[in-house]
């Protein structure tokens, strides 16, 4: 298998976002999540009919249980404190008012201004409106019973939807190293279709599309960054995320690599396409020389071979903390440096283009280095204790003395 083979081959097996989409829904269908809400539901209302007098049909357990049930225990358990808190709070301001005035229309807006007032106050978000709900229910009916048994049933619900968040909340830091992997495999086969652009020479045209594919790199960096947020949302609070911190903040470092080289490719895209866009000289351009772009083709061809490389040996860190993806990694960085140093020995010095050239250098030294300072970071696999990451002192200050002292000796 040639070389080129065996870049595309690489390509070709890289994590795409459309993968990512199907393995989420594969670890965790529509199926799963209808059946969580229904059984809990349905405890909720099994443990309120235990009760002592009970309410024949306490349909408010699994109401509340259904409410406060969210994909990730945080949720449930944020949404668990502002049902609760509602709740009790519209009972309280219904039981003052009714036992002060009763039940009449000036009565009914008075409750419903201060359940209002309550649930801002309280910053309840999203149960905000249901202060109000519970202080007209129990106003307008004025029992003791209601009251109390309304409140029961949601303590009930409220306990059932967290136990079931605590069983059943999912840890989606999977779908975040897939995500990753996939934004690696998305740049590889940017620097593939710049190489070939390269080597082919075609239309100024075709080069500024790649520069505008270039530059959606952005948005798929955003996307996966989304990943991440939700990935440690997940872990927050969750028994079953005790010890990934850590890999949260590896993931974080690979994130902001990334970040880094597609910012470079952007860079590089523009570059070749403001190359492309020149008009045609008497000069003679050594870029344009076919020995130069073949050499350029196949730096490009390394470092996108490189890039997809990277994103699964750091998947491979993160799930197991070890990678036999090592040496490959290695091997195209060399071989892309070597072609780099061909191609800077082909390219003139005293070419009036030599702006472009050593921009179009910088961005293949940025992408190597990049690279290779990811290759030589090291991963734990799920460790248990969270990473505290160290401030950055601030820059060292000579104070105004030490200054005039150093100038001092200088001149001496």
């Amino acid at each position: 298998m040639s070389s080129d083979q065996r870049i595309r081959a690489v390509a070709h097996g890289a994590v795409t976002p459309a993968r990512v989409g199907l393995r989420r829904l594969q670890t965790q269908p529509t199926a799963f999540v209808i059946a969580r809400l229904a059984v809990t539901a349905v405890l909720a209302f099994e443990f309120a009919s235990w009760l002592p007098d009970p309410n024949p049909r306490p349909v408010l357990a699994p109401l509340t249980a259904i409410l406060v049930v969210q994909i990730t225990l945080f949720q449930t358990i944020r949404h668990v404190w502002q049902r609760v808190v509602s709740v009790v709070v519209g009972v309280m301001v219904a039981a003052l008012l009714s036992s002060l005035v009763g039940f009449s229309w000036w009565s009914l807006g008075l409750a419903i201004t201060a359940a209002l007032i309550c649930g801002f106050v309280m910053r309840l978000g999203n149960y905000i409106l249901e202060v109000p709900i519970s202080a007209m229910l129990i106003l307008s009916i004025e029992t003791d019973a209601a009251a109390t048994g309304r409140i029961v049933e949601t303590l009930v619900g409220a306990l059932t939807g967290l136990v079931a968040g605590i069983l059943t909340s999912p840890v989606r830091i999977q779908a975040a190293e897939e995500a990753l992997e996939g934004l690696s495999g998305t740049m590889a086969r940017h620097l593939h279709d710049i190489a070939d652009a390269v080597e082919k020479r075609p239309e100024p045209r075709t080069f500024g599309e790649l520069l505008s594919q270039a530059r959606s790199l952005s948005r798929d960096v955003q996307r996966v960054d989304g990943e991440l947020a939700q990935a440690e949302e997940s872990i927050r609070l969750n028994p079953q995320g005790v010890g990934m911190f850590r890999a949260m903040v590896a993931l974080r470092e690979t994130l902001a690599a990334l970040e880094h080289c597609g910012i470079t490719i952007r860079g590089l895209a523009r570059c070749l396409a403001d190359h492309a866009n020149e008009p045609e000289q008497e000069r003679e351009d050594p870029l344009s020389k076919s020995d130069a772009r073949s050499r350029l083709a196949t730096a490009l061809g390394h470092l996108a071979s490189a890039m997809s490389t990277y994103g699964r040996m750091r998947r491979q860190q993160f799930a197991t903390g070890t990678t036999d993806l090592g040496d490959p990694l290695a091997y195209h960085l060399g071989a892309a440096h070597e072609e780099r140093v061909k191609l800077g020995e082909l390219l003139w010095a005293d070419s009036p283009d030599w702006p472009l050239h050593g921009e179009l250098l910088v961005h293949l030294d940025r992408l190597r280095t990049e690279l290779e300072a990811g290759r030589r970071m090291r991963t734990q696999g799920r460790p248990t204790r969270r990473l505290r990451i160290p401030k950055p002192s601030p820059p060292a200050t000579l104070s105004p003395i030490r200054r005039r002292a150093d100038l001092r000796r200088a001149r001496t």
